[in-house]
């Protein structure tokens, strides 16, 4: 048995040491109360959201969810810092005649997905980071069907800039919004913040402000992102 084996022995022998014992203490452990019912039960009454998945997201923890956003903001500084401004040093190759024309005509209905996604994210499936990935999208099928210059000239680098920076105030704006109002940082109806009726398009305090919050910023940060991957390594 040479050396490579032998490591690989040692390895796969610890690897079964740790996943026994992981399994020993799973099995040894008491079962401890779950807070998913009291999510289930309370959270509607509590936020004013019937999507349970948002309302932990955009108020439970919703201090969690602007580091989140914080991350997708941090990346895409970092990469413009490392690559620079898109150079785009190719020549554009846009797809056929038949594609753009098609794109046309469904970019407005691919426009209205998302923006449902954001608006109706306290209510229904979906929310900030869901609709504004699917708006990403629709930025880089204009870089794709119809060439980089052409949809840089339609979506700037500065106004995704100036959405990215906007949405990241914003999210603060309302944080603080929630101090204001005598409580804590991104406090929403605990605050006082008007609740509204579960399910109706205008309740859930603050979650639908700051689900078109982070759409915003997601979309414009993934944008950002792919732009500079696009034209950076040219």
């Amino acid at each position: 048995m040479n050396v490579g084996d032998r490591f690989r022995t040692v390895v796969a022998a610890l690897l079964s040491v740790i996943a026994a014992a992981a399994a020993l203490v799973t099995l040894l452990l008491e079962e401890s109360a779950s807070p998913f019912p009291g999510f289930l039960q309370d959270g509607a009454h509590a936020t004013g959201s019937v999507n349970i998945p948002t309302a932990i997201l955009m108020d439970y923890r919703a201090f969690d969810t602007l580091g989140e956003a914080s991350v997708i903001f941090g990346s895409a500084v970092v990469i413009a810092a490392i690559l620079g401004t898109p150079r785009f040093a190719r020549e554009d190759q846009p797809l056929g005649l038949l594609s753009r024309r098609a794109l046309v005509y469904l970019l407005p209905l691919f426009l209205i997905f998302p923006s449902y996604v954001i608006t109706n994210g306290h209510r229904s499936p979906g929310g900030g980071f869901q609709g504004g990935v699917s708006i990403a999208v629709l930025v880089i099928l204009l870089h794709v069907a119809f060439g980089n210059r052409f949809a840089l000239q339609r979506v700037s680098l500065r106004f995704l800039g100036f959405v990215e920076y906007l949405g990241a105030l914003a999210f603060l704006a309302t944080g603080i919004l929630g101090i204001l109002l005598g409580s804590s940082f991104l406090a929403n109806v605990v605050a006082g913040v008007p609740r509204g009726t579960p399910g109706a398009l205008l309740s859930g305090g603050i979650i639908p402000v700051l689900n078109i919050i982070v759409g915003c910023k997601v979309a414009a940060g993934l944008s950002s992102i792919y732009c500079h991957l696009a034209g950076g390594g040219d």
